[in-house]
């Protein structure tokens, strides 16, 4: 029985779900898993075992003394043999502890591009790495920036894991059109556009409004629906107020279970400069829309040939363009898009392949027998 503890900053929604997909990626007859949270969760964690820290805010910052002292002794403890890290501060703390507890094997989990952004951060992972580490990259593009970070990290310490979802419980929690446009308030424009993401400048939303502003002058009647909250909101809201775009544009602020509401739209952007992954690509995959994405990171490995790229620089003019043909499409041409960008979900970015190439990366370590088939 291999004993495997997952470590979580909080219970954020994004890296909760994928949390939730790794532990029952094994099977219980041969692993037990616990997923830790270090700060204070505002939801129970319903599935497996958890384990709450509970550290405040300040204590998983600066030295951490009293937070390493704390996994320290949980994990002497529980002697685990597997460790897996999400985010920065739980591989912190799991890069000094591997230090002086013999632990087979210690995974970091890296969703993004900026981890390693920092010199200190660098030289710490020089130091620091040992042959029991191991990256897990959530796109080949994140992979890429990982490989050479420090002389000791080549290819094979780092394997790519592609995000993924439950496309069949996802489906059934996607509500219907009318009842996603009545949540958000929406009247039945001829054609609506949307975007669903955090309202920070790396996710190309001023440049996304003055682009529908050049496409509303063909088709006045059509609707932007930006879902999501930030610092940003601000600077966008002036940005309607001054060009009288509010009548057209809808900024929905934070909605719990977003995607669950996307079948509002007709057509989805996402027009990040920068991008790890883009789990609400799946979601978009998953209701069968076409989409626009910025051909940056690990976007063009989620759509391959199946949706419409454009550079994360496109002017506004340019972006308009792109959208006036796509929605110049017929709703059966939008259909068939939608339908290849489903196949390719189902094909390429659904729970269960996620789940068996977990299950491999942590069988081959201990040279486990076959465990695929019984998931």
């Amino acid at each position: 029985m291999k004993k495997i503890l997952q470590i979580l900053p909080s219970d954020s929604p994004g890296i909760l779900q994928l949390a939730q997909s790794i532990e029952h990626s094994f099977p219980s007859k041969n692993f037990t898993v616990t997923t830790a949270f270090l700060n204070q969760t505002s939801n129970p964690y319903i599935s497996g075992t958890a384990k709450f820290f509970n550290f405040k805010k300040n204590e998983t910052k600066g030295l951490r003394i009293k937070a390493l002292w704390a996994i320290y002794k949980y994990c002497r403890q529980e002697r685990f043999d597997v460790i897996i890290t999400h985010r920065f501060k739980p591989f912190y703390l799991i890069l000094i502890i591997s230090k002086f507890l013999q632990i087979p094997m210690c995974i970091s989990v890296i969703h993004g591009f900026g981890d390693f952004s920092r010199g200190s951060r660098r030289l710490l992972l020089k130091i620091l790495w040992s042959d029991n580490w191991h990256f897990v990259a959530i796109s080949n593009a994140v992979a890429s920036y990982l490989v050479g970070l420090s002389p000791q990290i080549g290819k094979n310490e780092v394997t790519t894991i592609n995000n993924a979802i439950n496309v069949a419980e996802q489906i059934r929690s996607f509500k219907t059109k009318q009842q996603s446009r009545l949540t958000m308030g929406l009247k039945e424009p001829p054609i609506t556009f949307g975007t669903i993401g955090r309202l920070i400048p790396l996710k190309g939303h001023i440049n996304l409004i003055k682009a529908f502003e050049i496409v509303l002058k063909t088709q006045p009647n059509s609707h932007l629906v930006i879902v999501g909250e930030g610092r940003c909101r601000s600077e966008l809201e002036n940005y309607l107020s001054t060009h009288n775009l509010k009548q057209n544009i809808t900024l929905t602020g934070h909605l719990d279970s977003a995607a669950n509401y996307i079948k509002a739209f007709d057509i989805f952007i996402l027009p990040s400069l920068t991008e790890g992954f883009g789990m609400v690509l799946l979601e978009a995959m998953a209701a069968k829309l076409p989409i626009i994405a910025s051909n940056t990171g690990g976007i063009p490995n989620v759509l391959g040939d199946c949706g419409q790229l454009v550079p994360p620089d496109i002017s506004p003019h340019d972006l308009a363009n792109v959208m006036l043909e796509k929605s110049s499409l017929t709703t059966q041409e939008r259909q068939q898009e939608g339908e290849a960008l489903y196949k390719r979900l189902l094909n390429q970015f659904d729970e269960l392949v996620y789940q068996k190439k977990w299950l491999e990366l942590i069988s081959q370590k201990f040279n486990l027998a076959d465990q695929t088939k019984m998931l």
